[in-house]
């Protein structure tokens, strides 16, 4: 390192370029890093306080984690996390760390997103890392109940089992906020958790859709209307507007499908036998991000923004992209992901359309 530095100093101006772009992403980092901490505050604004749902959860070595015998016990750490999420990986050794460090006394678990991961990627992450504590693989609901929103996003529940703290960050702050929740005292006032109810997995091939009503990021409304004389076949198509930058160098098998479909789309969005709805998610993501994404990559098609994930709920969708068609009778003719191993056939679907 010092003789690459001492050798760029033989010329100045390359020098104080380096040292320029250095300082740049040096600020780009910290601006995401607190916008981060911005979001997943604001995400848990609305239930600090509040009682932490009763649920199960099952880890990836087949184990099961019951939160309601946790609650009144000892306090819980949740933090989400993805495989290609570079702050992930930055703060996974901390991670470990908390883990080793309070032992017992805190029930750690590590909720990998299930956002383009799967058992073997999850799998190897872990061994890479040398991580030793639960993971589980979420399939769309522990983002919901717990309102993620970045990545990663962690969360403590207290001793007598409400959410304590929201954070992206692993600095002083949340430190103090994991001390406290572990040296507090616990209450001698029954619990009240609510229990959490799983809800049917969305909408499958072969069930029937009822009519859509959407509300564009231009404030437009979109109506959709099938088994009517006028009904047309329905894509609609999940995305991310981070998707293809982020992921091209941490899951370019991904950013490259998310490429192909939206410049498919682009290519059939005239098709006069099909309606168009793309749908983003809410994760790292917003109305202005939106825009931005339609300016800079000269997308035309109706874009929805699902700011509480109430329709990648209803639709059963957790991967980023999803396709779903929907025949003029309201019929799931079919919904595939990069996940899946039909994608290749859903896209060529698409490309017959004229």
């Amino acid at each position: 390192m010092i003789t690459r530095f001492n050798t760029m100093f033989k010329k100045p101006l390359v020098a104080l370029m380096c040292l320029f772009a250095l300082v740049q992403v040096s600020h780009a980092e910290e601006d995401y890093s607190e916008e981060g901490e911005r979001r997943a505050k604001s995400a848990g604004e609305s239930l600090v306080g509040t009682p932490a749902p009763q649920m199960k959860v099952e880890t990836i070595d087949g184990k099961t984690i019951d939160l309601a015998e946790i609650y009144g016990k000892k306090p819980v750490y949740i933090k989400f996390w993805a495989t290609w999420c570079v702050p992930c990986r930055e703060q996974m050794p901390g991670f470990e760390d908390v883990y080793k460090k309070y032992g017992d006394k805190v029930q750690v678990i590590a909720v990998n997103t299930g956002i383009s991961d799967n058992l073997t990627s999850v799998t190897a992450f872990r061994a890479k890392y040398g991580l030793t504590m639960p993971i589980t693989i979420d399939n769309g609901e522990l983002a919901r109940v717990f309102n993620l929103r970045v990545t990663p996003q962690h969360l403590l529940i207290d001793k007598n089992g409400q959410f304590a703290y929201f954070g992206h960050k692993d600095d002083k702050e949340f430190h103090q906020a994991l001390d406290k929740v572990v040296a507090e005292r616990i209450s001698s006032k029954p619990l009240n958790n609510p229990v959490f109810v799983p809800k049917e997995s969305g909408y499958q091939v072969g069930d029937t859709v009822s009519d859509l009503s959407f509300i564009t990021i231009d404030e437009e409304p979109l109506d959709i209307k099938f088994k009517t004389t006028s009904a047309q076949k329905v894509a609609v198509v999940f995305f991310g507007p981070w998707c293809e930058w982020y992921l091209e160098e941490t899951e370019p098998k991904t950013s490259q499908a998310c490429t192909r479909v939206r410049e498919l789309l682009e290519e059939k969005s005239t098709a006069s036998n099909i309606q168009w709805v793309t749908v983003s998610t809410n994760l790292w993501a917003s109305v202005d991000e939106l825009k931005d994404y339609r300016v800079n990559y000269g997308t035309s098609l109706p874009i929805v923004f699902d700011a509480d994930g109430s329709l990648f709920k209803q639709f059963g969708v957790n991967q980023l992209p999803t396709i779903t068609l929907i025949d003029p009778d309201g019929k799931v003719s079919l919904k595939s992901s990069i996940q899946d191993d039909d994608f290749g056939v859903a896209l060529k679907t698409i490309s017959t359309f004229k």
